[in-house]
């Protein structure tokens, strides 16, 4: 499973549109700071400023900084006050990202090569440690910035978080080519991933003076966009041959695959294909027929339409009706054409 971030977003819609270019915008500073941070660590090792290099060059999460933001302004708070931590977990995520790409042997990523593709596994593991090094010292640095009660929260989350984040990773690899995988357990999996969102919200809304209950309301929310954005690369990842053939082999099957094969009769059919030695664009549209057919599928797209719903429902409660808007419109982005 991919980190999930900017590619679930469609960018053909008009509003959705507007929306990406908010959170671009909302995401320039601190993309800098984070940049200018990770290439200017003293490194002795060519190879690993080559690979730092690398992925600054690739680097463009403006996803969760972005969400960040709007969480921090929707409660009255100045999104420039969040610019710092924002770096911080950039560089936390990508850390994550990295060592994700190096359990799911992933050596491309939207078409470009991972560190872990471009420099081998032991080079990508020393840049995820060294980018997570750097985060917890940036970290230390702002305690000029904001109060140390404030300081200890924020540590609190994001070492809960992505300590949620880890088991996610670890129950995967525990997964890994297990055709057998119920879709809840899968599921859970992703629920477990989308704590970063959650942690990005809740950290922007109390960096913006929020009370419990818009803290409680974007940090639901967070994690409920989090869930649909990961639901949605499965979707996708049904659509591509060769993310079919890394997911048999080294992660879970995409969800509406799961769903569809609690039918033993279909799961016999999916599985004829995905065990070729390579699987074609033909069998990728097989699959998708045979599993958008499925009635336990249909049953799921709708149940992710109702939790769209619900969330959608909730985030309304926010004062700021203009930010309300743009943030139901990424919910409802996130389940378009499921």
């Amino acid at each position: 499973m991919k980190g999930k971030g900017a590619s679930a977003l469609s960018k053909n819609d008009t509003n959705i549109k507007k929306v990406i270019k908010d959170l671009q915008k909302r995401s320039e500073k601190s993309l800098k700071v984070a940049k200018d941070a990770v290439l200017g660590m003293k490194v002795e090792s060519r190879e690993i400023n080559e690979a730092l290099k690398h992925y600054t060059r690739n680097w463009n999460d403006y996803v969760h900084p972005g969400l960040m933001s709007i969480a921090c302004e929707a409660v009255g708070g100045n999104p420039n006050e969040a610019v710092p931590m924002q770096a911080v977990m950039l560089m936390l995520t990508a850390a994550a990202d990295i060592h994700d790409d190096i359990i799911d042997e992933s050596k491309t990523k939207y078409g470009k090569p991972t560190v872990f593709g471009k420099f081998g596994k032991d080079i990508a593991l020393l840049v995820g440690d060294a980018l997570l090094v750097k985060a917890l010292t940036f970290l230390h640095e702002l305690k000029n910035r904001f109060s140390e009660e404030k300081l200890k929260t924020f540590w609190n989350m994001i070492s809960d978080r992505f300590f949620e984040l880890g088991e996610a990773e670890a129950l995967e690899a525990s997964l890994k080519g297990n055709v057998n995988v119920s879709p809840e357990e899968c599921l859970r999996i992703l629920e477990k991933k989308a704590s970063t969102f959650e942690a990005h919200m809740r950290i922007g809304a109390l960096i913006g003076g929020g009370d419990r209950e818009d803290v409680n309301l974007l940090g639901n929310y967070g994690r409920t966009l989090g869930i649909l954005f990961g639901i949605r690369e499965d979707f996708i990842d049904m659509f591509e041959p060769d993310e079919l053939e890394n997911r048999m082999k080294n992660e879970c099957l995409p969800l509406p695959v799961l769903y569809a094969s609690m039918n033993p009769h279909v799961k016999k059919i999916i599985l004829g294909y995905l065990s070729k030695r390579r699987i074609s664009n033909e069998d990728a549209e097989n699959i998708v027929d045979v599993v958008y057919g499925e009635k336990s599928v249909k049953a799921f797209r709708k149940e992710i339409r109702r939790i769209a719903g619900e969330a959608s429902s909730n985030i309304f409660k926010l004062k700021s009706k203009s930010l309300t808007t743009q943030l139901q419109s990424l919910l409802k982005n996130a389940i378009k054409e499921l």
